[in-house]
């Protein structure tokens, strides 16, 4: 039996409300509902009634409720003791990323303000394909993960909020001219593959394709390899960029504005899953920091 589940039918009891608890957890109310669903099922008993006012706990419910009550005090106090005893691996940070962190500008402050105020915490950094990063979530393998819109979205367990949207451009070599992406039909030109980004690799070969255009997938969505590539072979790319990235291009890069289409970045963590120190406050850190830029 799934011990989270017992600490979420305590909650749900203490709060008398789905929405409630989900609101206090963290959590998506869908996804609540659904683990109360299986732990009744696997129980063999009813331990809730849905009522259009909120919830009733059923007579059964009750006389398990002190149980559930007593192990979840009981777990929340194996997490603090198994803190305090592992206070190296709260001091660190495992955050992982689809794309490299650097080149999502509001990430990229962020970190470096993280590692100049909390100089006793460590940073561990990994890129990995987003499928692999949610499943590293799961597994408590990375504490937090970038991860694309559309990947986060897929998961109702994945608390998530937005750290910036990047505008796509097609880089092609200087002296290529061009007068609009009509001027590369019948030319290969670079997208994202369909596992790292699929909405982003799906919405740019049906542009691609309307136009004529062949797109083919690129093995790796990292600037500074694409750079090289459109410097030394001459390859045309679609990359996300921000508007630094564009400046700081090489010279001999011409840059052509993709309308309509954007990459939108999220920061995400298991909902209700405790946090460590190092993980919690880089979250914190960056929701503030996003506050501020907005306004």
């Amino acid at each position: 039996m799934n011990l989270r589940w017992i600490t979420l039918f305590a909650t749900v009891a203490e709060e008398g409300s789905f929405t409630r608890a989900a609101t206090k957890l963290n959590i998506a109310q869908p996804w609540l509902s659904a683990q109360m669903k299986k732990l009744e099922y696997e129980l063999g008993i009813d331990l809730l009634e849905r009522e259009n006012t909120g919830i009733k706990v059923t007579d059964a419910g009750k006389r398990l409720l002190p149980h559930a009550k007593q192990m979840t005090d009981s777990a929340h106090l194996f997490r603090e003791t198994a803190r305090s005893l592992g206070d190296d691996r709260s001091r660190a940070l495992k955050l992982g990323s689809y794309t490299p962190i650097i080149d999502i500008p509001h990430l990229k402050a962020v970190t470096l303000q993280f590692t100049q105020r909390y100089k006793n915490f460590k940073l561990n950094t990994a890129t990995e394909e987003p499928a692999s990063l949610v499943k590293a979530l799961d597994e408590c393998r990375i504490d937090l993960a970038v991860l694309p819109a559309e990947a986060a979205k897929n998961g109702l367990y994945l608390h998530n909020f937005s750290i910036g949207k990047t505008a796509v451009y097609l880089l092609a070599p200087k002296k290529r001219k061009i007068s609009g992406l009509k001027s590369f039909a019948g030319e290969s030109v670079g997208i994202p593959s369909s596992k790292s980004m699929p909405q982003l690799h799906e919405k740019l070969h049906s542009i691609f394709t309307d136009l004529g255009i062949i797109a083919s997938e690129i093995p790796e969505y990292d600037r500074r390899a694409i750079e090289h590539s459109v410097l030394k072979r001459g390859a045309m790319v679609a990359i996300a960029l921000d508007d630094a990235d564009v400046k700081s291009l090489d010279p001999d890069i011409q840059t052509l504005t993709i309308d309509g289409v954007f990459l939108e970045h999220v920061l995400s963590r298991i909902a209700g899953r405790d946090l460590s120190r190092a993980a919690e406050r880089f979250w914190t850190l960056c929701e503030s920091e996003l506050v501020n830029a907005a306004a």
